[in-house]
């Protein structure tokens, strides 16, 4: 599983104060928690800042890459701020995100063939979000030959189809599980990415719910995931799935990681 650590987005309200404060040093210290704890990409969001977005990563994508020597995902809604982010980071980032919208094709593909970064594209366009799972892989199929022909490989392209919080749609789950199989049968060699915490947004004991969605994805073919990687009940359910998904070094990874919580019990994280 590819993780994409969560923690550094302005919308969480530790963030947002740290950003404003210019407090490098702290978001340092968050990007190391998560990479220490797996992360293969470190996901930066700094929309909240509003006008202070593009500022704010000028300065602290050299600090983080510098630092920690992370691969970093931009993430913004703003196509000037993903300019300005893959104009300044070292390597090839994760660009948070694409879609099928002719507004957002128009202003991101020529930067996704200039820099080449990774991408997530999100099935919609502007229809909204698909109805079907059929709907989300035809979204899917006319992104990926756009990006293809901006001379990405399939295994840059990870593609979410968009899970709905499951207190509003108590059938997104089945959807999204179904456009997951979809996907993967029909465009082979592409990936599939989830927002693990959409799926629980409003619902109490979020943290169960994301845990059991993550366990149910990974059946139907997730290959990576946008989530909190200091969870560690989360990481447990994660390691152990693959291990009896039979996933390449999974059993090794799990024996490795219940014999260091068995010498050194973890601490419960705050959030």
């Amino acid at each position: 599983m590819i993780i994409v650590g969560e923690r550094l987005n302005s919308t969480r309200a530790e963030v947002l104060d740290a950003l404003r404060r210019r407090d490098g040093e702290w978001l340092v210290g968050q990007a190391q928690k998560q990479k220490e704890a797996g992360s293969a990409f470190i996901d930066l969001n700094c929309a909240a800042l509003l006008d202070g977005e593009i500022e704010a990563l000028n300065r602290h994508i050299p600090e983080l890459q510098e630092r920690l020597q992370v691969v970093l995902s931009l993430d913004s809604p703003n196509p000037a701020a993903l300019e300005a982010g893959l104009r300044i980071h070292r390597g090839r980032p994760l660009l948070n995100s694409l879609s099928g919208e002719p507004k957002k094709l128009k202003a991101l593909l020529p930067l996704i063939g200039e820099f080449k970064p990774k991408v997530i594209a999100l099935c919609m366009d502007d229809a909204g979000l698909p109805s079907t799972p059929e709907e989300s892989l035809d979204v899917a199929r006319r992104v990926a030959d756009l990006l293809l022909e901006q001379g990405l490989n399939p295994e840059d392209v990870f593609f979410d189809p968009l899970v709905r919080p499951v207190g509003i749609d108590p059938g997104s789950v089945r959807q999204f599980l179904s456009a997951l199989e979809k996907i993967k049968a029909g465009l082979p060699g592409f990936k599939t990415i989830a927002g693990l915490s959409n799926v629980s947004f409003g619902m109490p004991s979020r943290r169960l719910l994301n845990r059991t969605f993550l366990v149910l994805c990974l059946k139907n073919g997730l290959d990576a995931a946008i989530l909190d990687p200091l969870d560690r009940e989360l990481m447990d359910a994660l390691s152990s799935s693959e291990a009896l998904l039979g996933r390449e070094g999974a059993v090794r990874a799990f024996l490795q990681r219940a014999r260091g919580k068995k010498s050194s019990p973890p601490k419960p994280d705050r959030v």
